[in-house]
């Protein structure tokens, strides 16, 4: 009997403590809302790539507005990126940033990273002012991910 009551509180106590930990959106802010998730950004699910956007200091930029399409043109997201900079897409989609307020000059470089800092170099992109490539390594700046843009530009990424 002993044995089974043992047994019973180990699985009573896996099953409470499974809901605890982790991260959401909503470490350290506070939106109003009690749901793990800033308001606004693209939950991640499997299958889904997240990744960051983020200044020279490595801070992050957070509440940029974006969309992505789906390979049809079908509207996949509406959404912004969480206050870490965070943002989320499926393989394949095409997600334009509205980068107004951003000052687009060597003062102000924006760069898509991964979770630990590494740029992300080779995604494609065109920025409605004129620009256009892949996010690369800057040699100014001696960091990776970077991609040009204008000031108040809005700049679509072939993920």
């Amino acid at each position: 009997m002993k044995k089974w009551m043992m047994i019973m509180v180990g699985i009573i106590t896996a099953i409470s403590l499974s809901g605890c930990g982790g991260s959401s959106y909503d470490d350290g802010y506070d939106d109003g809302y009690s749901d793990g998730f800033y308001d606004g950004a693209r939950v991640p699910v499997d299958g889904m790539t997240t990744l960051f956007l983020r200044d020279i200091d490595g801070f992050s930029a957070g509440g940029v507005h974006y969309t992505c399409v789906d390979p049809t043109g079908a509207l996949t997201a509406d959404a912004i990126t969480a206050p870490n900079g965070e943002f989320s897409f499926y393989p394949g989609e095409q997600c334009a940033f509205d980068l107004i307020g951003f000052g687009g000059t060597p003062g102000d470089p924006l760069f898509i990273e991964d979770d630990i800092g590494q740029g992300k170099n080779n995604i494609a992109y065109v920025c409605q002012g004129g620009d256009t490539g892949l996010t690369g390594y800057n040699v100014d700046l001696g960091r990776d991910g970077f991609f040009n843009y204008l000031p108040d530009d809005i700049c679509t990424f072939s993920f």
